[in-house]
C-alpha cells in the first residue's frame, strides 16, 4: 500500500533533518550512517529515569567501532505528559551517538508507537540505513547474555524461524503462511481458545496454505506432551529449550495464548491472530492483512492508540449503513495510501457504528457532541482530535478536503487528555 520513498526522504520523515551528536546538532543525509548497523535505543523520558545505567551499551559501542564505524546508535528519549527540556538534556548530553532532537516531540512519540515500545528501555538493532529490517528487540538484555555475542544477527526472524518451519510438513511451500502459536498447558485462556483455532485451522486449510506450529511455555515435558497431544499441526520439541526461548524473544511474546502469522521469511502478518479468531471464527478475512478501512470494534480499540485515525461515526450499526459509509470513505483511504504515505506513522480509517465501543471511544475522546453522521480525526498517540466543521455535507471530496488539512498542517485540533 506505501508509497516507496528515497532514502533521504525516508530518513527525513522517522528521525528529522538534524540529529543532536553529543552536544551539537548535525544534518542528516544519507551518508550520515554510511551502512552501518543502526540501533535504534529508546529510553523513557522522566524525573525516575534520568539514572538510566547505560554502561555496558557504551563499552559494546566503543569496542565495535575501534576500528571502523559499523555501528550507529540512536537514541528516542519518548515523552509522556511530563515532557521536560532538563531531563532529556541529562539523557543526551554526554553520550557518544546520535538523538532525536527535543524539539522533534512528535516523531519521539510516533517512533516509540511505530516499534511497538513499551514503559521500559528497548534496543532495536536494524540491519539496513532503511531502517527497516530488525534483528532483535532486546539488545540490552542480550548485553549481558553470554553465549549470545554482538550482533545477535542470527536471533531475529529469518535464522529463527527457518529453524522452526522445518518442524512443517515438507508439503509446504515459500507461499506458505505460518503460525506460531505460543501457549501452556496450565493457561485455562491457552485451553478454552484450543477448540476455536482448531475449527479455524480446519477452515483455513481448505482455501489456503496454511500450518500452525505449537511453542510450549509448559513447565514439564509431561504438560508439554498433554497439551501438544490436543493439537493437529506440529510442535516445537520441548527438549530445544533454546529454539522455544529464542522464539518467545524474537516475537516479543509477553503473554499466552498468543498466535502470530508470519510468511516463509519470518516477516510478520498479522501480530493479533487470537483476537482475529475470536472475531472471525471461520477465517474468511485470512490472513488479516491490513484493510484500507475498519469497522470499529473493540479489539480494534488498540491501533488508535498506536495511530492517527479518521473516524466516522454513523447512527446505526446495520449492513446496509456501513456498506454505505465504506462507499465514501474507502476511495479517500485508497488515495491517501497512494499518495500521502508516511514512513513514520500509518493513517488509518474507520467506520464507527453506533454501540458501545463508540461509545466508550467518544468518552476517551471526550467527544460529548453525539452527532452522527460525524467525521474526526482522532491522534490519540498525540492527545488530539478534530472534528470536521458541523453542516458539511460528508461526500468523498468533503472528507478527501479534511484529510488533506492533517498532512499540510492546516488542520485545527483541540486536545483530548
Amino acid at each position: 500500500m506505501a508509497v516507496e520513498l528515497c532514502l533521504s526522504t525516508r530518513l527525513t520523515e522517522l528521525l528529522g533533518d538534524r540529529l543532536l551528536y553529543g552536544s551539537e546538532t548535525v544534518e542528516l543525509n544519507e551518508l550520515t550512517f554510511n551502512e552501518s548497523l543502526i540501533a535504534l535505543y529508546f529510553v523513557p523520558l522522566g524525573s525516575e529515569t534520568v539514572t538510566t545505567d547505560d554502561r555496558a551499551l557504551r563499552d559494546l559501542y566503543k569496542t565495535v567501532n575501534e576500528n571502523e564505524k559499523t555501528l550507529n546508535i540512536i537514541q528516542i528519549c519518548y515523552p509522556d505528559l511530563s515532557d521536560d527540556r532538563k531531563y532529556f538534556d541529562e539523557l543526551t548530553n554526554d553520550v557518544p551517538w546520535y538523538s532525536v532532537l527535543y524539539e522533534h516531540a512528535e516523531k519521539r512519540i510516533r517512533l516509540r508507537h511505530k516499534y511497538h515500545v513499551g514503559n521500559a528501555e528497548t534496543l532495536l538493532i536494524l540491519n539496513d540505513s532503511f531502517l527497516e529490517k530488525i534483528h532483535t528487540r532486546n539488545g540490552l538484555k542480550l548485553l549481558s547474555c553470554s553465549g549470545k555475542s554482538f550482533p545477535w544477527t542470527n536471533l531475529w526472524n529469518e535464522t529463527i524461524c527457518q529453524e522452526a518451519l522445518k518442524l512443517s510438513s515438507s508439503n509446504e511451500s515459500n507461499k506458505t503462511i505460518y503460525g506460531l502459536y505460543f501457549s501452556a498447558h496450565w493457561c485455562p485462556p491457552c485451553k478454552a481458545f484450543i477448540p476455536q483455532l482448531i475449527h479455524a485451522y480446519d477452515s483455513i486449510r481448505k482455501r489456503f496454505q496454511f500450518e500452525i506450529i505449537f511453542v510450549s511455555s509448559d513447565r514439564s515435558e509431561q504438560s508439554y506432551n498433554s497439551h501438544a497431544s490436543s493439537m493437529p499441526w506440529p510442535s516445537v520439541p520441548y527438549s530445544n529449550t533454546i529454539l522455544r526461548q529464542n522464539l518467545t524473544e524474537c516475537f516479543n511474546v509477553r503473554g499466552i495464548p498468543y498466535l502470530v502469522l508470519i510468511d516463509y521469511n519470518g516477516n510478520i502478518i498479522t501480530e493479533n491472530g487470537r483476537a482475529e479468531i475470536t472475531e472471525d471464527p471461520d477465517g474468511l478475512y485470512f490472513p488479516w492483512r491490513r484493510r484500507f478501512v475498519y469497522s470499529l470494534s473493540s479489539r480494534l480499540l488498540p491501533k488508535l492508540q498506536r495511530f492517527p485515525a479518521v473516524v466516522l461515526f454513523i447512527e446505526g450499526d446495520q449492513e446496509e449503513e456501513l456498506e454505505l459509509a465504506e462507499g465514501v470513505l474507502l476511495p479517500v483511504a485508497q488515495q491517501i495510501a497512494k499518495t500521502r504515505s508516511n514512513a513514520l506513522y500509518d493513517l488509518l480509517f474507520f467506520i464507527a457504528p453506533d454501540d458501545c465501543t463508540s461509545d466508550t471511544l467518544r468518552q476517551f475522546t471526550r467527544l460529548t457532541d453525539d452527532t452522527a453522521p460525524l467525521l474526526t480525526l482522532i491522534d490519540i498517540p498525540m492527545a488530539r482530535i478534530s472534528v470536521m466543521e458541523y453542516g458539511i455535507h460528508i461526500t468523498e471530496k468533503s472528507i478527501m478536503n479534511f484529510v488533506l488539512g492533517f498532512f499540510d498542517g492546516t488542520m485545527k485540533f483541540t486536545p483530548i487528555l
